[in-house]
C-alpha cells in the first residue's frame, strides 16, 4: 500500500509499457482525504500536447475521470472523502470502448472511441500525472494493477468485492488466491485431500486448531454492510462447532461474534448480533450436517434480504427483508477465525471447536445471488 504523506509524494516506474493499439485495464483501491479538485491515481505520458499520447486516471471533483488527452470519459457517481473505493478503467481496443467502474459496477462508458491510445513509452506514475502537475494524490492507494487486456465486468466485480479465496492447495495452503492477498496463519492444522479429491483441504487436528486471518475493515459500528461466506466442510463430529468467528483481537475476544456454525444437535446455523430494528440474534437454522461427508455451506447478508443460509447450493431459508437493518461488528479491522472461538459462544452456536476439514473458503463484501452460491457449490 502506498501512503502519500507529503504534498508531492508519488510513485514512478522507470520501465516502459507499450500500450499502443491494444486493450488494457487499470485497477486500484483508493482512500482520498479530499474530493475537491483533481487527484491523480495513475498516469503514463509520451507527449503532453499530443492527442491520445498521455493517459491519466484521476478523481476530479469527486468523480472518476479518464483521458487519453482530449479523448475523455467522466464518471457520474460522486465519492466521499475518507472511504475506501475500488476503481477501474477498461479500454477495449477491439470494441473501441472506454469504461469506468466504481466498486465493481459500471459507472460510465464511452463507445465509438475513434482514436486509440498511442502512448508507446513514458514512465508510469501512481499518485501523479504530468497533465495534472499541480496536484498529487493525498493519502492511500493500494493494489494498483495494469493488465494488458480488457477485463470483463464479471472479473472487475470479483476484484472489487471478493475479500479472499483460500483453496488450501499445496504448496502454499495458507496463501490467499483472491485479489487482496490476505494470507492466513494456521495453528495445529494439517493438509488432507480436498472435497474434489484433486486439491487439498485443511484439517483441524486438535480441539484448539484454527485458521486465522486479519485485515478486513467493518467500516462502521454498527454496520449494514452485506457479506457472503462460503466453504466446503467435512465434520468428523456434528455435536456443535464454530465455523466463522470474528473478533477485534487475535485471541478472539472484544466484539466477538459467531456468524456460522453447528448447533448442539449438529444443525447448520447462521446468525448475527442485530442492532436494528430490534436488538436480538436473528438466525436461520438448517439441517443436521452429516459427518464424514463433504457438504457445501454458505451464509449471506444484505439489508434487503436479511440473512440467508445455503446447503449444497440450495437455500434453507431467510430472515426476510428489513429484518436486520444494521448489526454489531468490530469497529475497526477484523480478525476472522475458522473452526475455533477461543471459548466464546453466542446464541445457537456453542463455544465448541469445529472438528473436521474445511476447503475452498470464499468471502465477499456483497450478498451473492442464489445462482452464484449454486455455482460455488458445483465446483
Amino acid at each position: 500500500m502506498l501512503y502519500m504523506y507529503t504534498s508531492n509524494s508519488y510513485f514512478q516506474m522507470t520501465s516502459y509499457f507499450n500500450l499502443t493499439y491494444r486493450s488494457f485495464t487499470v485497477e486500484a483501491w483508493i482512500y482520498p482525504t479530499s474530493v475537491s479538485g483533481d487527484w491523480p491515481i495513475f498516469g503514463q505520458c509520451t507527449c503532453t500536447t499530443c492527442t491520445s499520447q498521455c493517459l491519466y486516471f484521476i478523481l476530479r471533483s469527486g468523480k472518476l475521470y479518464m483521458s487519453f488527452n482530449y479523448i475523455d470519459l467522466s464518471g457520474v457517481t460522486t465519492v466521499n472523502a475518507s472511504n475506501w473505493y475500488h476503481v477501474a478503467f477498461v479500454y477495449d481496443y477491439s470494441a473501441s470502448q472506454q469504461i469506468i467502474y466504481l466498486n465493481g459496477y459500471q459507472d460510465a462508458v464511452h463507445s465509438a472511441v475513434t482514436t486509440p491510445y498511442l502512448g508507446y513509452n513514458g514512465s508510469i506514475t501512481i499518485g501523479y500525472s504530468p497533465l495534472v502537475s499541480t496536484t498529487y494524490f493525498s493519502n492511500y492507494i493500494d493494489n494498483v494493477a495494469l493488465i494488458t487486456r480488457a477485463k470483463s465486468s464479471t472479473e472487475i466485480l470479483a476484484d472489487a468485492t471478493q475479500l479472499w479465496y483460500f483453496s488450501f492447495d499445496l504448496p502454499n495452503p495458507y496463501y490467499d488466491n483472491g485479489p487482496n492477498r490476505l494470507n492466513g496463519t494456521a495453528y495445529s492444522i494439517t493438509s488432507v485431500t480436498g472435497h474434489n479429491s484433486i486439491g487439498q483441504a485443511i484439517r483441524m487436528t486438535t480441539t484448539s486448531s484454527y485458521f486465522q486471518l486479519y485485515g478486513i475493515s467493518s467500516y462502521s459500528y454498527p454496520t449494514s454492510k452485506p457479506y457472503t461466506y462460503a466453504m466446503w466442510v467435512y465434520p468428523s463430529s456434528n455435536l456443535g462447532g464454530v465455523l466463522v468467528h470474528v473478533s477485534y483481537s487475535q485471541p478472539g475476544y472484544n466484539y466477538q461474534q459467531e456468524l456460522l456454525g453447528l448447533t448442539y444437535s449438529g444443525q447448520l446455523v447462521t446468525q448475527v448480533n442485530a442492532n436494528t430494528p430490534v436488538s436480538a440474534y436473528p438466525s436461520v437454522i438448517g439441517p443436521v450436517i452429516s459427518i464424514n461427508t463433504w457438504t457445501h455451506v454458505a451464509c449471506t447478508y444484505s439489508m434487503t434480504n436479511g440473512l440467508t443460509l445455503y446447503v449444497n447450493g440450495v437455500s434453507q431459508g431467510s430472515t426476510g427483508s428489513n429484518t436486520v437493518t444494521s448489526y454489531y461488528l468490530i469497529p475497526n479491522y477484523v480478525y476472522l477465525t475458522l473452526g475455533y472461538s477461543f471459548g466464546y459462544g453466542n446464541n445457537y452456536i456453542p463455544a465448541y471447536p469445529f472438528q473436521g476439514s474445511i476447503d475452498e473458503f470464499y468471502a465477499y463484501s456483497r450478498q451473492l445471488s442464489a445462482s452464484e452460491i449454486y455455482t460455488l457449490a458445483s465446483i
